[in-house]
């Protein structure tokens, strides 16, 4: 695969300006994807806005922590399988550092020390770095949690802010570089397979190549629908969080990222100010998310009973979409039912930490169809990422 774009007849007498690879959407997961790619395809990448990331990946809280997502195998792996590409990126990807120290301290209501201590222990078994904090340590690392919530704390140092921007542009760079595309501004009106080749269209917009990759994140299932592919039950989850003053004389940048065990709440310092969470999850249909006005409440409830927060306004809130499948975590390959259509989908929370990794996966799947040699110690197969792992049948249309 490879080479120059080609011109090709469609019906009607079209001219239709032809690519190795036409990816669908324009957020980390297809971004990352078409940087993996373009070195060795000719690739096109489509968004419906005007600006790339739009959605999921410019609301995003932007970490990368190795113990987020440990319970999933290959969530796990994919995480494990990016922190080097943070930590030291392709020579001339970015000017800027893409990551910043700055770890994640898992605490608890006094009433459920117990409980905390039954999650480390389940923790330290994919993280052998974790660390146990007593109550004296909880409180120097973080002075503003009240006395019930320093019972006993876990520490995360293993855990990075990660510049989405840089990540962004870098990845933008590179597929221009290699001669790649990106249209922005292009809401896929059909999508269908003719002699081995996919058109793409928009209006008077057409572009087609004999591989698609549905990386439309919430709307995966809408663009598969379009495709005449069964769709894989995605569900976009809504998230609030909003942007608070810090606690009066206090100096936050230093502290972690704090986590509630059970993701009632998070919060963390954000360039002078406290970002905080009630880490809802509110199925949606896909949409431009806008912040819910309970939540945002639930939010500055959950700050103010954890800390000494005493929160007088919200500077900012915002709201975006995590989505999931059934069993929570990504599904990346071709569909087994539709030649040329590929996944690239379900990343739901994880989608920033593990999209270097993953977008190596979908290359090496799209370009050799096996699983590349830098990720065999991981132990990943294609059958883990699979459509047909969850068992859906054939879409009739």
């Amino acid at each position: 695969m490879g080479g120059s774009a080609a011109w090709v007849f469609f019906d009607r007498d079209k001219i239709l300006e032809s690519f190795d690879v036409i990816i669908i959407g324009a957020g980390m997961a297809g971004l990352s994807a078409a940087y993996a790619l373009a070195p060795s395809a000719r690739v096109l990448v489509l968004d419906r806005e005007e600006a790339p990331g739009y959605h999921a990946t410019g609301r995003s809280a932007a970490v990368y922590g190795a113990s987020y997502g440990s319970e999933k195998p290959i969530v796990n792996a994919l995480t494990k399988a990016s922190e080097d590409f943070f930590l030291n990126p392709p020579d001339g990807f970015s000017e800027h550092p893409l990551y910043r120290d700055r770890g994640v301290l898992f605490v608890a209501h006094e009433n459920q020390a117990q409980d905390l201590e039954a999650f480390y222990q389940q923790m330290k078994i994919n993280n052998a770095h974790l660390q146990r904090l007593d109550c004296e340590e909880v409180a120097t690392r973080v002075p503003a949690l009240k006395p019930e919530y320093c019972a006993l704390g876990i520490l995360d140092a293993n855990v990075y802010e990660l510049d989405v921007h840089a990540l962004q542009e870098g990845y933008i760079r590179g597929l221009r570089l290699c001669g790649g595309k990106l249209v922005t501004g292009f809401h896929v009106d059909k999508l269908e397979c003719r002699d081995e080749q996919w058109t793409v269209t928009s209006g008077d917009q057409n572009y087609c190549a004999p591989i698609v990759v549905n990386a439309a994140g919430a709307w995966v299932d809408k663009i598969a629908v379009l495709a005449g592919v069964n769709p894989i039950g995605i569900e976009p989850l809504k998230r609030t969080v909003i942007l608070v003053d810090p606690p009066l004389n206090a100096v936050p940048d230093d502290w972690p990222m704090v986590v509630e065990f059970q993701e009632q709440f998070y919060f963390k310092p954000d360039a002078g100010k406290i970002l905080v969470s009630s880490a809802n999850e509110d199925l949606t249909e896909p949409c431009d998310a806008q912040a819910d006005e309970l939540e945002i409440a639930y939010a500055a409830h959950y700050a103010e009973e954890a800390t000494d927060l005493s929160i007088q306004r919200v500077i900012k809130s915002w709201a975006g979409l995590r989505s999931f499948v059934a069993d929570r975590s990504p599904v990346i390959g071709f569909d087994q039912d539709k030649p040329g259509f590929f996944w690239l989908a379900g990343q739901g929370g994880y989608g920033i930490q593990t999209a270097p990794a993953a977008a190596r996966l979908a290359a090496s799947l799209i370009l050799e169809n096996s699983v590349s040699q830098e990720l065999e110690p991981y132990n990943l197969t294609v059958e883990q990422f699979s459509r047909a792992r969850l068992g859906i049948g054939a879409f009739n249309v």
